[in-house]
């Protein structure tokens, strides 16, 4: 006659723990996750009505940066941007404290501007669809993106063009320098 084998439920339930875990966590991962199709909007608002006419981007002078510990996407974004017109006499560099950096930047770029680039900005953030634009006191009318972490392309000039056309924006070419906008910007 054999003998009766007692069973363990022990390892049966650790099985089922782990499958709950591993549920939980994808769904946890579906909730939270970024749907991709992010629009080519900037996600600042204003407080007074948004300009209808932008600069071209040969008036505005840009600075790319990276804030991430991926290489060469600076590079790479500014090679982009250069193609698309936009002014950016400096190499792609390292963000840094000196240039208004904080660490890693958790959005798709931070955008900053001082008082006489506003408008730059602004048309830089339909490029870059997902970026913060930050007002600083900085005199100088040259922008700078910082590249973060959600970074993965600038926005392609056909799509920019379709959202700027949706918001009634027109681009105007600038004699001198970049133009300012007298509303307020709340980021």
């Amino acid at each position: 006659m054999t003998s009766p084998t007692k069973r363990r439920p022990l390892p049966a339930l650790i099985f089922l723990l782990a499958l709950c875990l591993l549920a939980a966590l994808v769904w946890w991962r579906v909730l939270n996750r970024d749907s991709g199709h992010a629009a080519a909007k900037p996600t600042c608002s204003t407080t007074t009505q948004a300009p209808k006419v932008l600069p071209q981007p040969q008036a505005i002078s840009v600075t790319v940066l990276n804030s991430t510990k991926r290489n060469g996407i600076a590079r790479l974004a500014r090679t982009a941007l250069i193609k698309d017109g936009f002014q950016i006499p400096g190499a792609a560099a390292n963000d840094q404290q000196s240039l208004g950096g904080h660490g890693v930047i958790p959005q798709v770029a931070e955008i900053r501007y001082g008082p006489t680039a506003t408008d730059g900005a602004r048309l830089l953030a339909y490029y870059l669809p997902g970026s913060k634009l930050v007002a600083t006191t900085s005199t100088d009318s040259t922008v700078v993106v910082s590249l973060g972490t959600k970074y993965t392309t600038v926005a392609a000039a056909t799509t920019v063009s379709k959202a700027l056309k949706a918001a009634g924006i027109t681009l105007k070419r600038t004699t001198g320098g970049p133009t300012s906008n007298p509303s307020s910007t709340s980021c």
